[in-house]
């Protein structure tokens, strides 16, 4: 026997009420850090490390704070990145996994890439070290794709520390990442979405640059504000972006610097770096 028909529009209502998964809106909010040195003896402020992630997402301490997926450079260690898992374990209430990258350099001195990501919102489906036959870069990035399994969406990320040296050795690094992101792009079928993230040591404004912004569709740096703190406290250099092409990542909804109450405290304690932050919307996958 069939539904009375004031039950079956009611039925057709409520169906039609609730969206699906490629219906619903959601935000993947990111965040890039330059932690210094974490993991040498004056730098080990796992627990401090966490809360800042987790607490001071946004511009300003009004913001919706939370995060998915963070990306972090100058980790010194294989200990560091479990450590501060477990802290953003206990900070969040939420489970985190991670992927992190043997520790990398020409000399002696090296450093570790890594993935954080919460589990419940983002599904890690690789992480690598882009290889560099020709050693045109200090530190080879590490690439990572992930799906914001809220919506579907797939993005690349890029995640470079640039060499510091000298102005330089500097420009070389930057004018040959736009041969990476264009081969990181090409490597794959079906995901257009390639993000750069991390610490470039460079302006976005530079020259160094043009190899990168001159691929097609055009790449935008889109974030350009100060990210280094000197010991007073003050803001200096804009070292740390987000480069995207607007025509792929139509997802980007917004990117800045963290909240810091207290920057004097910062520096001293836990970084001379600012994290960064960004948002993309999407409601399924767009590529």
């Amino acid at each position: 026997m069939g539904l009375p028909s004031f039950l079956l529009r009611v039925v057709v209502l409520v169906v039609l009420a609730v969206p699906t998964l490629a219906q619903a809106g959601s935000y993947l909010r990111v965040v890039s850090w330059n932690l210094r040195h974490e993991g040498w003896t004056a730098e080990q402020t796992y627990r401090e490390d966490a809360e800042q992630i987790w607490r001071q997402y946004g511009a300003n301490a009004n913001s919706n704070n939370g995060c998915d997926l963070v990306f972090l450079q100058e980790v010194m260690n294989v200990n560091v990145v479990p450590a501060i898992v477990a802290e953003l374990n206990a900070v969040s209430g939420v489970k985190w996994g991670y992927a992190q990258t043997p520790l990398i350099g020409r000399s002696s001195y090296k450093e570790i890439y890594a993935v954080l990501y919460r589990e419940d919102t983002v599904a890690l489906l690789s992480s690598s070290v882009h290889a560099d036959p020709g050693d045109k870069f200090e530190r080879e990035p590490q690439v990572v794709r992930v799906r914001h399994t809220r919506t579907g969406a797939d993005y690349t990320f890029i995640n470079w520390h640039t060499v510091w040296g000298n102005l330089p050795d500097r420009d070389a690094e930057v004018r040959n990442i736009g041969a990476v992101f264009k081969s990181v792009q090409d490597a794959s079928s079906t995901d257009q979405d390639v993000i750069l993230v991390g610490d470039h040591n460079m302006a976005c404004t530079s020259a160094s640059w043009s190899n990168l912004v001159s691929l097609s569709p055009t790449v935008a740096c889109r974030l350009d504000v100060a990210t280094t703190i000197n010991l007073s406290g003050g803001y200096v250099n804009a070292y740390d972006h987000f480069w995207m092409q607007p025509a792929y990542v139509t997802e980007f909804s917004a990117a800045g610097r963290d909240y810091i109450a207290d920057t004097r405290d910062f520096v001293t304690r836990l970084s001379d770096h600012a994290p960064i932050y960004l948002t993309l919307y999407s409601t399924s996958d767009t590529d």
